[in-house]
């Protein structure tokens, strides 16, 4: 068969100020699965930056839309077209635009593994998304929306006296239970995401300009933090392994920041009901008729497992899980939704950990311990505050937690990586 791989880009993204370094490289990872497959052709074609693809991708203009990118995928004649959907900020709608081209395709008989645009629509608008959760009996935060023509339109409009909108606003506001979470209902992940403490800290932001496009007010839910992914189609899914991922000093998890590790160890699993959460995941798939994979944002709170995102796309989990288990995101997709294979978890203890944006010296210092089995350093050349520099995310693999334990304290004794291990004043 011939099999190309795809994805788009409709964001800014500048390839010069930002530079990604994968260790070992997309290229290598690419040319190690198509040699695993020698009866079948293997092509890429996406738009800068082309995440997760390698130097041998067929590139297009940034200006390319759908349609054009859909005419180059139909030029290539091939049997099946494969999404593998990333995201750049501002606005996590790539795997929409993904989803147009392959439409396109399948109106030229071209067979295609991609969520559809449907899928993609509702799990973009996150108020539809907790309405979906909601209607299908799934755990989710309570929440208010904020319309944001609604809530300042007395000030353009001199025929509204008093603001009825923002009056019953408050109202359901103060319906909720504190701590709250305000966040854009179509930012991408937690970027821009604020917790406040009282309803007058909910009621300053809304009338602060940080308030700038629809909200979304909801209940923060005080529990540990999951990521995970799923990869299948024609509901047959291969759910992962759940993992934990850490809280910043605001009770929330940062992309940037957050450090991921597990799996749920076997002694914990009744504690956890991880059987009830695969089966609460897979008939999450089913209804959304995920077709590709997803990744879940979780909260295990009360013994019981809340929504709190879903992504149906690669995501920042699909580093961890392939490379834990020696494998590419190409072996991940074509083993659940090509070859009908469920993926065999490795069963080691893994961490995903973000340190700060490190040399190329000593990027290859840290790729030299065995227990490193992947790096994917961004980094901003022209930041102009710290935290806007880019992270250095290491995979690290070991037998156990223990091992694992025994070899964060061997990076904390690394020159370069002690002001990271040091451990905060209190």
């Amino acid at each position: 068969m011939r099999i190309v791989f795809y994805s788009t880009n409709s964001n800014r993204f500048d390839t010069e100020r930002v530079k990604i370094t994968v260790m070992p490289s997309d290229t290598q990872q690419f040319d190690t699965f198509c040699h695993k497959y020698p009866e079948h052709e293997f092509y890429c074609v996406s738009q800068s930056p082309s995440l997760f693809m390698g130097e041998n991708t067929i590139l297009l203009s940034t200006q390319s839309d759908y349609v054009e990118v859909s005419q180059k995928i139909i030029a290539l004649k091939p049997d099946i077209a494969v999404a593998l959907s990333f995201w750049i900020e501002p606005y996590d709608w790539l795997c929409i635009n993904d989803s147009l081209v392959a439409e396109e395709l399948n109106k030229n008989g071209i067979k295609t593994i991609c969520n559809s645009a449907k899928t993609c629509l509702l799990c973009f608008n996150k108020r539809e998304t907790n309405s979906f959760l909601t209607s299908k009996g799934f755990n989710s935060a309570k929440y208010v929306f904020a319309d944001h023509n609604l809530y300042f339109c007395a000030g353009s409009n001199k025929d509204v006296i008093h603001n009825v909108y923002k009056d019953s606003l408050y109202k359901e506001i103060e319906k909720l239970e504190l701590p709250l979470i305000i966040k854009d209902n179509s930012g991408l992940s937690s970027y821009g995401m604020t917790v406040v403490n009282t309803y007058a800290e909910a009621k300053g932001y809304l009338n602060s300009k940080r308030n700038n496009s629809d909200r979304l007010i909801e209940e923060y839910i005080d529990g540990e933090h999951f990521g995970v992914e799923v990869y299948g189609c024609d509901d047959n899914y291969t759910v992962l392994p759940v993992f934990f991922i850490t809280k910043n000093k605001f009770g929330i998890t940062s992309p940037k920041q957050s450090t991921k590790h597990g799996p749920v160890l076997k002694a914990d699993k009744n504690k956890y009901r991880i059987n009830s959460l695969n089966r609460t995941i897979n008939k999450l798939c089913y209804s959304l008729k995920i077709n590709g994979c997803a990744q879940i944002d979780l909260i295990y709170s009360r013994k019981k497992w809340y929504i709190v995102e879903i992504n149906p796309r690669l995501s920042g989990m699909s580093y961890l899980y392939s490379s834990r288990n020696n494998r590419s995101v190409f072996d991940m997709i074509f083993e659940s939704c090509i070859l009908h294979k469920k993926i065999r978890d490795c069963g080691l203890y893994s961490v995903d950990l973000k340190l700060p944006v490190l040399s190329e010296e000593q990027l290859s210092i840290l790729y030299n311990y065995p227990e490193i089995v992947l790096i994917n350093q961004w980094n901003n050349k022209e930041a102009r505050q710290e935290r806007e520099k880019g992270f250095c995310e290491c995979i690290i693999r070991t037998e156990n937690k223990k091992q694992a334990d025994e070899f964060l304290k061997k990076l904390s004794s690394l020159e370069f990586l002690h002001d990271f291990f040091k451990p905060e004043c209190p």
